[in-house]
């Protein structure tokens, strides 16, 4: 059967959207059982300036600029380089915090990683172990199941971030000297070691019968957050007291959610098996 032909343009009620670059080597795998998520990271000053994608796939994240399609990834990261099956990276995000720790990557076994971006373009070619400044929620400190998504908190300049489980919990963290085992005034560009701490949350909030979180998106003031439950509902949550304010109800799970730039209406999308 013939590969099918992907449209180069297409039409919304916003507007209207033209393909700007497709990438066609370097390719790898698409596991269809493990989601691979897509990050768009902006880089400002030094060597590493520039635009870049970050994305996973099976048991990697990859790192690559963002017009550079016709080339390999600039890295490939492995978090667990055995043969569990829970190591694999499953969300991640990106904020250009001034501490120079901006991405957090979500792990399949409920860990995350807090990390810096331009840290692991400067590796040395070849590097596919991740710099990790902190990993938080080591050994299922506070939630035993999959992290499915992560998010830096709105007008905390990076300081605050949160983890969405399988559990229904949403687990928020907050940047500490400790955590870091830095002074947060530092760019931590260069780290040359592997961290593990064990802060306590934040704040822990449950969303109670929601069968656990697929995804979410915090509306641009920081104000609400949308939760993509498994049980087939989108919630809106008051943030950060996580009360619900109201949702609507799908015939399948949601899988993706996005927040429109006027935080007014939220769009979720579901997948289905070819």
């Amino acid at each position: 059967m013939a590969n099918p032909v992907v449209k180069n343009h297409f039409k919304v009620p916003e507007g209207r959207y033209v393909l700007h670059s497709e990438k066609t080597l370097g390719l790898v795998p698409f596991m269809m059982r493990r989601s691979s998520r897509l990050t768009i990271a902006a880089l400002h000053g030094g060597e590493e300036e520039g635009m870049y994608m970050v994305y996973n796939v099976g048991d990697y994240l990859h790192v690559a600029p963002f017009d550079a399609t016709e080339k390999d990834p600039m890295c490939s990261l492995i978090f667990n380089p055995t043969s569990m099956r829970d190591g694999n990276p499953c969300c991640h995000a990106y904020y250009p915090a001034r501490d120079g720790l901006d991405l957090l990557v979500g792990i399949a076994n409920g860990e995350v990683a807090l990390m810096s971006l331009r840290a692991q373009i400067s590796a040395p070619p070849g590097t596919n172990r991740p710099i990790i400044a902190a990993t938080l929620n080591a050994d299922n400190e506070h939630d035993g199941t999959r992290c499915n998504v992560v998010l830096f908190v709105p007008r905390t300049n990076g300081a605050q971030f949160l983890a969405g489980h399988a559990s229904g919990n949403l687990v928020v963290y907050k940047k500490t000297p400790a955590m870091t085992g830095e002074s947060s005034s530092k760019l931590l560009a260069h780290l040359t070691s592997t961290k593990t701490a064990s802060n306590n949350p934040l704040q822990t909030i449950t969303v109670p019968g929601c069968g656990g979180i697929n995804d979410a998106a915090f509306c641009p003031d920081g104000s609400k957050l949308a939760v993509a439950c498994r049980d087939g509902s989108v919630r809106l949550l008051d943030w950060p007291s996580g009360v619900c304010l109201g949702g609507y109800q799908v015939r399948k799970s949601p899988q993706a959610l996005a927040v429109v730039a006027y935080g007014v209406c939220c769009v979720s999308c579901m997948f289905k098996a070819l």
